[in-house]
């Protein structure tokens, strides 16, 4: 899922765009990876904003409350999940793409970035989830910004059985032998990050990321969990405008 990047994403200059191609597992939880392509946008006029969220474009408003604090909402996408494309989740329901919508809080003193995200699926029975991420600019020149993070996210009953449950009518179709599983709210991982950007010019840069995210609780124990704790990176190219 492009999603699992979304954490690790090299931040762009403002008014900006990238495009890479990302290393990720098929789900969280397999053990199989495959290529992604990542999307990076970075846009502000005013309190207006475009940026990227779980991998997709996103749109939103944010203010300044002091020194160091904004806030904001916004309205996304997030991808689904094609049982039929894994073996180990096949005979399980599809998890159809749907839109989002969600607000922002952001502590940012100097190299220190420090934001907690809610997100509500606006998808009958699919939740919400809480995410605090935190990281610090370790490396930080004219041409050069490395930044090391660490993040966690929480899901309310509905994300957490949506992404991670297994029903009665689900494990009789499993070509698997899934049991049933009820995976209640709670925290649903957790990682750290390194990501870097290099500016080529005025213009043109390019960034990577590198991680790894562990599942925690419900979800490390899921029956469609192939393996728990799961590395991922992306590499590309951006443009500022």
């Amino acid at each position: 899922m492009v999603c699992w990047l979304a954490s690790g994403h090299a931040a762009l200059a403002q008014n900006s765009v990238g495009l890479g191609v990302g290393v990720v597992p098929e789900y969280p939880g397999a053990k199989d990876y495959h290529a992604v392509p990542v999307l990076q946008l970075s846009y502000e006029r005013g309190a207006f904003f475009v940026d990227t969220r779980d991998g997709l474009p996103a749109l939103g408003l944010k203010t300044q409350l002091a020194p160091d604090w904004q806030a904001g909402v916004f309205a996304g996408l997030r991808m689904g999940r094609d049982a039929d494309d894994h073996d180990r989740l096949d005979g399980l329901d599809d998890i159809d793409a749907h839109a989002t919508a969600g607000a922002f809080l952001r502590w940012q003193p100097g190299r220190w970035r420090l934001t907690t995200t809610v997100t509500q699926a606006l998808h009958a029975g699919y939740g919400t989830r809480v995410e605090l991420n935190g990281s610090y600019a370790v490396w930080q020149d004219s041409r050069n910004t490395v930044r090391l993070g660490a993040e966690t996210t929480w899901g309310s009953h509905d994300d957490m059985s949506r992404w991670f449950g297994v029903t009665s009518a689900e494990a009789a179709r499993s070509d698997a032998g899934l049991g049933r599983y009820s995976a209640g709210a709670g925290f649903r991982s957790a990682g750290l990050y390194a990501n870097w950007r290099y500016a080529i010019d005025q213009k043109w840069s390019v960034f990577g990321t590198v991680g790894v995210r562990a599942l925690l609780g419900d979800a490390r124990d899921s029956p469609i969990v192939e393996r728990r704790t799961s590395p991922y990176g992306a590499v590309g190219v951006g443009y500022r405008f």
